[in-house]
Formats: C-alpha cells, structure tokens, sequence
C-alpha cells in the first residue's frame, strides 16, 4: 500500500495451515512480500509494517522485559520483518505496551535490495485498558524514498542485534525448499556472440541474471566501497573513481539500480545535473573544466565519469576525440544542440557518449567490440593530460589506506561546493 509516498505493509488474523478469513498461510506471507517488490527492482523497504501477531523471539536481544497476555506469536512475522526491513512494526494482539530497543536486519545476500534500516518494533496495550497503558501511537515521518541515504543508514545510540535468525526462519516455515521471490534484474549482455543472417538464423540474445549483491556500485550492496564516497545525496552519490587518473577523478552514481542515464527517473537525471554543475565550480576554482563520459556497454550499474583537464587543452578536445574515435573504427556523432540523447539513443542499444566543457556532446551506438578505455586513451595522451600510462585503471589503483587520505582531504575541498549541505 502507497498512501502519500508512504509505504504500508499489513497483514490481519492468526498464522495458519489455510488461507480463510481469520488465517494466513507461509504462501500467503511470500505473497505479501511478492506484491511490495513487483514492479520495484529497487526495493528499499517498508515505513511501516502491521501485523496482528507478534513475531516470535522479538523480545530477545533486548533488555526490556514483557509478558504476553496471549502468546500467540509467529515466526511468519519474524520472516517478514527480516525482508520488508520496516522503520516501524506495529502489533495489537497481545494487548500490552512494549516498545523493543531499535534493530537492523542484515543483508540477506543474493538479490536483496533492502537498505539495513533501523526498525522499531511497538506492541500495543488494549483499547481504553485499566493499566493506562499505551493504545494510541503518533508518528511523524519522512516517507522512506524521500530520504537521504545517509540519514537512514546513521546509527542510533541504543541499537541491539537482531532478535531473528533468517536460515532457521526459511528452514521451519518454507523447509529451505521455496525459491526466491525477489525479481531478478537483467543487464544488456554486450558480449554474446549473434549469428549473421549469412551463417544462418540470428539467434535470440539470453538476458543474464545480474546478482545485485555484488555490484560494485549500488550503495546498499556489500560489494561497494563506502570508503570510496564523498557525499551522498537523495538519489545519486558522488565517489572518488578507483584507479583515477588524476586525483579528482570522479563517479557519479545512482544509489539504486539503474544500468544506464536512459533508464533513470527524473528525479535522478535533475540530482546529476546538480553534481555536475557543483563539480563544474569545483574546478573552476583551479582554474580546470570537466569532461564528463558514460558507456552503455559491458557495465550494469551508470557511472558517469568525471575529469578535470586544463581550459588550453579544452580546446582540442573535440578534434581529438573524433580523430581517434575513426582510428578505432567508429564514429562520434555531435549531439545537435536541440536534441535529448533519449531521441538518438535507446536505454537497451550499448552507447558511449562524452561531453565536453563547451557543452558539446559526442556519442556513437556501439556496434560489436568497443574499446572500454577509449575515453580514458584520449584524456591521457600529450596534448591534454601528458599521462599515456595511466590508460588501464587497474595499473592506477592505490593502496585503501592512500585512498581513505584522499577522499577525506576530497571531501573537505569539495564541501563549499557540496548541495546535499543545504
């Protein structure tokens, strides 16, 4: 349920063995969880969940003492905190105030796209009871997609471990025998190899299953490098790139998961265009402009590359990019100034585009293999940045210790400049 921007999960009655008007069943709770991520690839979570019974073990971990007056507790709701990750869980039917100390469930590995959120779990007494105890329960909150992901990753004083244990959860209620529910995301698979219409019938590209765990990009996965980011905004982020080639060469990314600028919400392509003009300024300041460069091509997570390079070598950057661009094969085409890349390019055909500091914009659709470092070639040759060994970023990677310096002396030279301050 949606109400607002506010996001609502509940379901009512008594865990069961059938589904009726007073029980629910476990495929009744993987239904439930099914109808919040569908159509969602980049689930973060519930603001709140309601639920009638209290999960089970919620009281663990926790140095608060309740008795229930009904016992009725269930491990399908400790299933469902655990992969809806609610900022607040609220339950009734025991019918005495309980308010546990605050929790995150972990990552749940493959496929999970929940942010680790605090969440607040809040029994409350009977209607009107004789003990005057809490009935009624006032929130005031900022819808969970309308929040920084830093203010909801920022820890609380008084967090404890996670009452649940998610393995044991899926063995009891599911016998480790369910198969996920979380939908896959798919990237364009650049590399497959088609049949020509002379070696006979073009066979159908497979769509490849992309583990979103795993991806170095996406800030609630575990394989990005949070020492790496400088700041980070509603949507997108901004992070020091790995293996620059200068010291303020920097990624700017979408926090969830989109494969390309083509493929983004508005809201994120209008919080790109802040960091990009903040980044302009930044530069400014040296007395240096920004060449900014993406690829649609055997990545799947946007990342759009930014450089700084001398206002002098500005000027024979177009040139040079079209130049070396026909030594490769390939053509850049300038982007008409009256025209959006959407209307030239498609989110589902691999492309390459560069925008230069005059505003100019060069693309061209890949078509078969595309030198992935292309534009980094062109940046580090004599004329512009006088740096040809630094072409490969994995022979430009410094040790973590040298990039955490980094970044922070990044972060404190970029703040005056920083949007997501104001």
């Amino acid at each position: 349920m949606d109400i607002k921007g506010f996001r609502i999960a509940y379901i009512s009655g008594l865990a069961g063995t059938q589904s009726s008007s007073y029980e629910y069943t476990s495929e009744d709770i993987a239904e439930l969880y099914s109808m919040c991520v569908r159509g969602n690839p980049c689930f973060r979570g519930v603001d709140i969940l309601l639920t009638s019974q209290w999960p089970t073990d919620i009281t663990k971990n926790d140095l608060k003492q309740v008795s229930l007056t009904v016992n009725k507790t269930t491990d399908f709701v400790s299933w469902l905190v655990m992969k809806l990750k609610p900022r607040y869980h609220v339950c009734g039917l025991e019918g005495v105030y309980y308010e546990r100390s605050p929790f995150r469930a972990p990552n749940l590995g493959d496929h999970d796209t929940t942010l680790n959120l605090v969440t607040r779990f809040v029994g409350l007494a009977r209607v009107k009871n004789p003990n005057k105890e809490k009935w009624v329960y006032a929130l005031s909150l900022t819808p969970l997609n309308k929040m920084k992901i830093k203010d909801l990753l920022q820890k609380t004083t008084d967090e404890t471990e996670c009452p649940f244990d998610f393995a044991e959860l899926e063995r009891k209620i599911f016998n480790n025998k369910r198969k996920s529910v979380t939908p896959c995301q798919y990237f364009y698979d650049t590399s497959a190899t088609v049949e020509t219409i002379e070696s006979g019938p073009r066979t159908k590209k497979q769509k490849i299953v992309f583990d979103q765990s795993k991806c170095w990009f996406c800030l609630a996965s575990k394989s990005v490098e949070k020492h790496l980011i400088i700041t980070v905004a509603n949507s997108t982020y901004l992070a020091l790139a790995k293996g620059g080639i200068v010291d303020e060469h920097f990624l700017i990314c979408p926090i969830q998961h989109y494969q390309n600028s083509l493929g983004q919400p508005p809201e994120v392509t209008q919080e790109i265009d802040k960091f990009k003009e903040a980044l302009r300024k930044f530069y400014d300041r040296n007395g240096k402009v920004a060449v900014f460069f993406d690829r649609n091509y055997k990545t799947s997570h946007m990342q759009l590359q930014v450089v700084p390079v001398s206002k002098e070598a500005a000027k024979e950057l177009k040139e040079i990019f079209i130049g070396e661009a026909g030594a490769h094969g390939f053509t850049l085409e300038v982007l008409d100034s009256n025209t959006r890349l959407d209307q030239v390019l498609q989110a589902n055909v691999p492309y390459f585009t560069v925008e230069l500091p005059d505003g100019a914009v060069l693309y061209t659709k890949i078509k078969g293999n595309f030198p992935i470092n292309f534009a980094r070639e062109v940046l580090v040759t004599g004329p512009i940045l006088n740096c040809p060994l630094k072409s490969d970023w994995r022979t430009c990677i410094l040790q973590k210790e040298e990039e955490e310096i980094l970044v922070q002396r990044l972060r404190t030279d970029f703040e005056p400049f920083d949007f997501t301050n104001d």
